[in-house]
C-alpha cells in the first residue's frame, strides 16, 4: 500500500448521467464501498468512514438525483437496479475487481442488487437495517402504510409544487425533526446536530425522486433468491428500529447461508451513528476474516430477475 490519498469528482454511467463519487484511504488498500438509504447521504456512514478511511479505500457514491450527482430527465428512472448499475459502472471507472460493500436501509437493497448483476465483483456485503421486501409490510409494526403511501404518489401527480414546497420545507421543521428522532433514532445515543442534519439532507433530494425509489421499494421482494448468496455476509440490526424492525434482518440470516447476525442493544434504524464503536468492531472482525479468506471462483452467476410482488400478504445474538 502506499499513502493515503483523497480523490473526488464525475463520472459518466452507460446512459450518460453524471454522478458524483468520492474515494479516500491508503492506494491498494482493501476497497470499502459506503451506500446510504432512501434519499440520504454519507453522513448515514461518517463514523465508519473517518475510522476505516485509515486502514482502507473508502468509497460513495451520490446516487442520481441526490446530493452533487445529476438528478435524470425521467425521475420514474431512478430506480434501485439503476443505482446498483451504476454502483457496477464506478466500479468499472475506479479499475476495481471487487469490494466489500455496505449498504444502510434502502442501500441493502442496492447492493444486494449489485450481487445479483455482478457477484464476483462483491468480497461481502455489510447489510444494515435493510429489508428484503417491502418496508411498509413491517415500518411500525404495521401495513397501515402500504395504503397511505399511494394516496400520497397520486396526490402528487395533481399537485407537484404544493407538496415539493411541503417537503422542501420538512427538513427544518421542529415538529418534523422531534418525529424523525424518535421514529429513525434512539435519542438518548444519537447526537441531535446529526438527526437534524440527517433531515436537512432528505430535504434536498426532489420529492419525485424519494417517491420513485420508494415506489420501487414497495414493489421489491429478494427472499426468493436470497439462498444463492454466496458472498461472506454481515447483517446488523437495532433492537429498536421502527423503520426496519429486527424481524426483517433475522428473515436475511436466515436465507443467506452463513450469514452472521447481530442485534444492537437499543440501537435504532441508525446503529452504526448512535453506538460507532460498537458497529465498528464488529466490521473491522468482519473485514479481517473477509480479507484472509481465500479468493472466490471467477465464474460469473446469471443475472436472476427481480421479484414482483403479486399480493401483499439461525438464532439471532445480540452485541451490548
Amino acid at each position: 500500500m502506499s499513502e493515503a490519498k483523497e480523490t473526488q469528482g464525475y463520472f459518466r454511467t452507460r446512459d450518460g448521467v453524471r454522478l458524483y463519487y468520492s474515494v479516500e484511504g491508503p492506494v491498494g488498500a482493501p476497497l470499502l464501498f459506503f451506500c446510504y438509504g432512501l434519499v440520504c447521504s454519507k453522513l448515514q456512514w461518517k463514523y465508519q468512514w473517518a475510522e476505516f478511511k485509515e486502514t482502507h479505500r473508502c468509497v460513495y457514491m451520490d446516487y442520481r438525483g441526490h446530493g452533487q450527482s445529476d438528478k435524470p430527465e425521467d425521475a420514474s428512472s431512478v430506480t434501485i437496479e439503476a443505482c446498483a448499475r451504476d454502483l457496477l459502472d464506478l466500479l468499472n471507472e475506479l479499475g476495481a475487481k471487487d469490494a466489500v460493500v455496505l449498504g444502510h436501509s434502502l442501500g441493502v437493497n442496492i447492493i444486494l442488487d449489485l450481487y445479483r448483476l455482478a457477484p464476483e465483483r462483491v468480497r461481502g456485503l455489510v447489510l444494515a437495517n435493510g429489508t428484503p421486501k417491502d418496508p411498509f409490510e413491517t415500518m411500525f409494526h404495521h401495513n397501515f402504510l402500504q395504503v397511505a403511501f399511494p394516496l400520497v404518489h397520486a396526490t402528487q401527480k395533481f399537485f407537484p409544487e404544493i407538496l415539493q414546497k411541503i417537503w422542501r420545507s420538512q427538513g427544518t421543521n421542529p415538529i418534523n425533526q422531534q418525529f424523525v428522532a424518535l421514529a429513525g433514532f434512539n435519542p438518548k445515543l444519537a447526537k441531535r446536530a446529526d438527526i437534524n442534519e440527517y433531515l436537512r439532507l432528505t430535504s434536498t433530494v426532489d420529492l419525485d425522486i424519494f417517491l420513485s425509489l420508494l415506489k420501487d421499494f414497495m414493489n421489491t421482494d429478494a427472499t426468493h433468491w436470497l439462498h444463492e448468496v454466496k458472498a461472506p455476509t454481515l447483517v446488523i440490526a437495532g433492537e429498536r428500529d421502527l423503520i426496519t424492525p429486527p424481524l426483517n434482518q433475522r428473515l436475511f440470516a436466515k436465507l443467506i447461508p452463513g450469514a452472521e447476525y447481530h442485534e444492537i442493544k437499543e440501537g435504532s434504524h441508525c446503529s452504526q451513528m448512535e453506538k460507532p464503536e460498537l458497529v465498528n468492531g464488529l466490521l473491522r472482525e468482519f473485514f479481517a476474516r473477509v480479507e484472509s479468506a481465500k479468493p472466490r471462483s471467477k465464474k460469473k452467476a446469471a443475472p436472476k430477475p427481480r421479484a414482483r410482488i403479486p399480493s401483499r400478504s439461525n438464532k439471532p445474538g445480540r452485541a451490548d
